[in-house]
């Protein structure tokens, strides 16, 4: 498939639980203007993304929180339609950070990427078809970003990890069970890859049995909890978090 059909053929999948991730991944043909990898959390964007959050709290707040929110926001635009169309559509998106372009919206968020090529997968082993997502494009971009922020490389991989198992389970309970699913599942629990080099998404997420129930949590916190608000993710790993859930579930 060419990447026009690729990423219309995502667009179509796109309804329903999967209606967020249409329109995510454009061609270098999308009339929008787009910027390199490296103007990613730069002086200007964080600038940006730190001043909409001092307009909505009136106190201090550690940077560190809205940076790694921000993070999230990108994958939650970038991953699920990369793992749609390899786990639904045998196609892998080349994902090497020079091929790849990033339209901003006006509120600092990544509004959609541009892609420049696709192959066809099928057959590949899950490695060697998902290595490039891992190694090429995150490594390099969490490596950026640690330079440019006091966020660490276990928050923001953390981050990659939660994303990556949550767009599965999701993928699963839309579409089913498959092959391909399974595979990309088994990533997770792998601690070492085949090269030899450690798994940076291994263990990302486990779940517990909490009051008869099983709860999804992170390994490592993603920091949201520190703005003043004190919002916590589902996932959260601190006790208190869990506290607050379990209240708020019982309200509901």
């Amino acid at each position: 498939m060419t990447p026009e059909k690729v990423c219309e053929a995502i667009d179509r999948l796109a309804v329903a639980d999967y209606a967020s991730f249409g329109g995510r991944l454009v061609t270098l043909q999308d009339p929008r203007p787009g910027v390199p990898s490296d103007r990613l959390l730069d002086v200007a964007m964080r600038e940006a993304i730190e001043h909409r959050f001092a307009r909505r709290f009136a106190t201090e707040f550690d940077v560190r929180s809205v940076q790694s929110i921000w993070m999230k926001w990108y994958l939650n635009a970038f991953i699920p339609p990369v793992l749609m169309a390899d786990i639904l559509l045998g196609q892998s998106i080349s994902v090497d950070l020079p091929d790849l372009s990033f339209i901003m919206a006006d509120d600092g968020r990544v509004a959609a990427v541009k892609i420049a090529s696709t192959r066809d997968s099928t057959g590949e082993e899950p490695f060697h078809r998902l290595r490039p997502l891992i190694f090429d494009h995150f490594a390099p971009l969490i490596e950026m970003w640690c330079d440019r922020t006091d966020v660490t490389a276990r928050v923001f991989w953390s981050n990659v990890g939660n994303t990556f198992e949550a767009m599965l389970r999701r993928i699963e309970a839309v579409s089913g069970a498959s092959e391909r699913l399974s595979e990309a599942q088994r990533l997770l629990s792998v601690v070492v890859t085949p090269w030899g080099v450690a798994n940076p998404l291994f263990d990302a997420v486990y779940y517990a049995l909490e009051e008869g129930a099983l709860e999804r949590r992170r390994r490592v916190c993603c920091l949201q909890y520190l703005l003043p608000d004190r919002r916590f993710c589902k996932a959260c790993p601190i006790e208190e978090a869990r506290t607050v859930h379990r209240q708020e579930g019982t309200r509901s």
